[in-house]
């Protein structure tokens, strides 16, 4: 029940308590363009929670919905909702989620994320930790969770 709950709150993951920063120019376009990469419905292909692989079969349950600066994470019966913030200006890439709804209503999560063609990597700290993942990698020792997400075919 502990792994559902951090798996939960980590993804509220996924993904966040997005108001983007009100930077001008080419950082907010480049904002406002990596939040349409994010839109739509996305499927787990990997998903790792401090160094260890989530079953394929819990993670096929798995569904996260992006639309404008919200997202809906479901997994298991649960469902977690919140605002996503990114900044792609960062090396790497930084998320900042804020959930509204769920097990960790209230906390922040924080994060960094990449996207490569038709796949996005994010790799976040635990909701309400303050350190910030620098590399995609979860250890037993960090606890960080690390997933690639895809989107959804229309038939899924």
């Amino acid at each position: 029940m502990k792994l559902l709950s951090v798996l939960g709150a980590t993804l509220g993951f996924l993904l966040m308590g997005l108001g983007l920063l009100a930077a001008p120019g080419a950082k907010d376009e480049k904002d406002k363009d990596d939040l349409k990469k994010f839109e739509g419905t996305w499927v787990f292909t990997s998903w790792e929670h401090a160094g260890e692989a989530l079953p394929a079969e819990a993670r096929d349950t798995a569904r996260w919905t992006m639309k404008g600066e919200k997202y809906t994470f479901e997994f298991g019966g649960m469902t977690e909702e919140g605002t996503i913030k990114l900044d792609p200006s960062k090396k790497p890439a930084t998320m900042d989620l804020a959930i509204t709804e769920g097990q960790d209503k209230g906390k922040d999560q924080v994060g960094i994320y990449k996207i490569e063609g038709d796949t996005i990597t994010v790799c976040l700290a635990p909701p309400g930790a303050k350190d910030r993942p620098t590399e995609f990698k979860s250890t037993e020792d960090n606890g960080f969770i690390l997933v690639a997400i895809k989107r959804s075919k229309k038939d899924d």
